[in-house]
Formats: C-alpha cells, structure tokens, sequence
C-alpha cells in the first residue's frame, strides 16, 4: 500500500527528529508506538498535537491499558490501537487520514519512538 500510494515513511527514535521531519502544512500521519517508555512517549504526542495540529496521530499500544488508551486521547490522538484490534489494520487507518490517493501523489507517513 505504500509503495501503491507514493508514500512515505521513516522510522524515527529521538523525538527531535521525529518533530522535524514532520512538515508544516499538507497532510500528514504521525504513528506512535506506545509501551516502552511513557512518559517520553506520551510528551512526544502532546508535542506533536500542539505543534502539528493538522497532522493526523496514531497511537499504536502492545497492550490492552485503558488508562493509557484514555491518556492518548486526552493529549489530543485522532486514533489509537490497541489490544485487541489488530495491527494489519494500521495502513487502513494511515489511508483514511492521507485520503484516497492516485498513485504518483504523495503524502507523508512518520512513525515515532
């Protein structure tokens, strides 16, 4: 589907990276991972959202915490997944922020943390 839509994607592990890859305006889908380490994750999205806030969050969970799954929503995720949705729906989500695209346009996927 990536290849498909002319997307693309980088996998970023410092949050100043991943806040200055994401760009200033367009569309855009910013997905998080969440689970390793909370507090920097969570700060990471609450950053993202007030400094980005035309770019779509995903916030990705390894385990079924309604308490961090409330906390993604609170600091402003436009979707999370968790247990026990499944991952495979992932690129369904990115695609319904990005939009439906020709192939040739692009749109911008970061992944985080």
């Amino acid at each position: 589907m990536v290849q498909a839509q002319g997307w693309r994607i980088q996998e970023v592990r410092h949050p100043r990276v991943c806040l200055g890859l994401l760009p200033e305006g367009g569309e855009s889908v910013f997905v998080l991972r969440a689970g390793r380490d909370l507090q920097r994750e969570m700060t990471l999205l609450e950053q993202v959202t007030w400094l980005f806030p035309q770019t779509a969050t995903v916030v990705v969970c390894d385990a079924d915490n309604v308490a961090l799954v409330q906390l993604a929503w609170d600091l402003g995720a436009r979707f999370v997944l968790h247990p026990p949705q499944i991952r495979e729906l992932l690129p369904e989500v990115v695609a319904g922020f990005l939009g439906a695209k020709a192939v040739g346009e692009t749109g911008e996927l970061a992944t985080g943390v």
